[in-house]
């Protein structure tokens, strides 16, 4: 075996072809990691002229030297104790040259299978041993955390299978009040479209809006317009706007409100002393009341806002037979159109529609307790059915003397 450094050509060759690819791992991603002054470097083992294992690592600059980082790495046989110690090994020796004092790596590996609800599968699938080797390879694992940490690769996701799967089955298998907010979304007057480049300052307003209200940083524009320019020629990253002209909504609501006014004379012409009857009449005028108060704010948004508003905006990546929901944001005074239970339902076909296997809501935090903070993210995801998934972690190995001094300092 012998350690060698890659070209991005040979090391991308071996990604594609790799059961743990990421597209994290990608080159295109060492174009965002430039935008952070990270630099990148391909390195992997060779047998017999073949490469049998490699892996991306960026070096940021610190105070103890470079910070090194394999986003999903290490792309080897984690179960081949042989390969991986030899690739550890020479990573570490390569890497300190470079005065590296820390490698962390964060693998494409699943822990332990979990259903719908978080709760460990009898008799799944275990990668405990996998944890254990990385450990006694000099590895400090950061422990099997919970809650949504945006520093790192999410640990917990949530995962619609579509692979041998049709429209209507998603469908039924969808919580019912699911469909019908997707339903009324649709029948509103919703439309989703997805942005072109020049149009993306319209997604970046809505994630800047969500995340100034939810305290987390947005990503600058130029991060968006950056992964358009590299994912959009492939096809492989959409940017999806929900939108709704007020007008069609104002002609729908008074569409509406026409059918409860006519049905409320015909349930008057031929109204009894019935209990019945009375609970008729009485639930047909606080319909039309309510499509009176809906008409009005309708109104007030137009004459604020004008005729077209954006209601949310969805990114996805589009990689290895895998739709990602990777970044999203909803206008405040609109979540109650529910525009978000549409986008996914229109990524969610595209998916059946382009034979993608699965469809990754992304990050959740792995606390299932209804009481905790982000438990609406993973209900909300949830309502779409699937299972959730939980990876190992992230793994920390020091380099240099002075960086293990330091933490003994600080201890």
């Amino acid at each position: 075996m012998q350690f060698v450094e890659l070209n991005k050509d040979e090391f991308s060759d071996f990604l594609n072809a790799h059961p743990l690819k990421d597209f994290v791992q990608t080159a295109e991603m060492e174009e965002i990691g430039k935008l952070n002054h990270h630099k990148s470097y391909y390195v992997g083992i060779k047998q017999n002229n073949k490469i049998i294992a490699a892996t991306r690592v960026m070096l940021q600059k610190g105070r103890f030297g470079y910070f090194c980082y394999a986003p999903r790495g290490l792309l080897v046989d984690y179960k081949d104790k042989k390969v991986l110690t030899f690739f550890v090994k020479e990573l570490s020796k390569y890497l300190k040259a470079k005065k590296g004092y820390k490698l962390v790596i964060e693998p494409n590996i699943l822990y332990k299978e979990r259903d719908i609800d978080g709760n460990i599968v009898k008799d799944g699938f275990d990668n405990s041993e996998i944890v254990n080797t990385l450990i006694s390879l000099g590895f400090k694992h950061e422990g099997f955390t919970k809650g949504m940490d945006t520093s790192k690769q999410v640990r917990w996701i949530f995962v619609l299978p579509l692979k041998d799967k049709t429209e209507e089955l998603i469908w039924n298998e969808m919580r019912s009040n699911t469909r019908n907010l997707i339903r009324k979304a649709e029948k509103i007057g919703i439309k989703i479209q997805e942005l072109s480049y020049e149009e993306l300052p319209r997604f970046k307003k809505i994630t800047e809006e969500t995340g100034n209200r939810r305290n987390f940083h947005d990503r600058d524009l130029v991060y968006y317009q950056k992964m358009y320019k590299l994912f959009a020629p492939k096809n492989e990253v959409k940017f999806l706007l929900a939108s709704l002209s007020i007008k069609q909504y104002l002609k729908y609501l008074e569409e509406e409100k026409k059918q409860e006014e006519n049905k409320l004379k015909e349930l008057e012409t031929i109204a009894s002393d019935s209990k019945n009857a009375k609970n008729n009449i009485k639930n047909c005028k606080n319909l039309i009341e309510s499509y009176n108060q809906k008409i009005k704010e309708a109104k007030k948004i137009e004459e604020e806002d004008g005729d077209i508003i954006d209601l949310a905006a969805s990114m996805f990546i589009i990689y290895n037979h895998e739709i990602i929901y990777l970044f999203s944001g909803n206008i405040d005074k609109y979540m109650k159109f529910n525009a978000q239970y549409l986008i996914q339902w229109y990524m969610i076909k595209y998916g059946l529609k382009h034979d993608i296997y699965r469809y990754n809501f992304y990050g959740i935090s792995g606390i299932f307790d209804k009481n905790d903070k982000d438990y609406g993210v993973y209900e909300f995801k949830r309502n779409f059915n699937g299972h959730v998934e939980e990876y190992i972690g992230s793994f920390s190995l020091p380099l240099s003397l002075l960086y293990k001094f330091k933490n003994i300092i600080k201890k």
